[in-house]
C-alpha cells in the first residue's frame, strides 16, 4: 500500500476549520464533505485539484502545495 496518494490534494488544517462548508459545495468533483465538524477530503481519488475549495474558504484553512502558472510568455 502507498503512503502517498498519486495526485496532489488539498491540505485542510483541522485546527482552525470551522466546518462552514463552503468548500463542499464548491468542489465540482465532490471530495469533499463535513465529517464531525470539520472539511475532510473523502473522496480523494475523484479530487481535480481544481482549487475552488482554497479560493471561497474564508479562514484560508485551505492550501494547494502545487500551483501551475502558465504565463502568457510561455504560451
Amino acid at each position: 500500500m502507498k503512503d502517498h496518494p498519486e495526485q496532489p490534494l488539498p491540505i485542510i488544517d483541522l485546527s482552525i476549520c470551522d466546518g462552514c462548508g463552503l468548500c463542499v459545495q464548491a468542489c465540482p468533483d465532490h471530495a469533499l464533505a463535513i465529517k464531525n465538524g470539520k472539511a475532510r477530503i473523502t473522496n480523494p481519488k475523484v479530487c481535480g485539484y481544481h482549487g475552488y475549495c482554497e479560493m471561497i474558504c474564508p479562514g484560508r484553512v485551505i492550501n494547494r502545495l502545487f500551483q501551475i502558472i502558465i504565463s502568457p510568455q510561455e504560451l
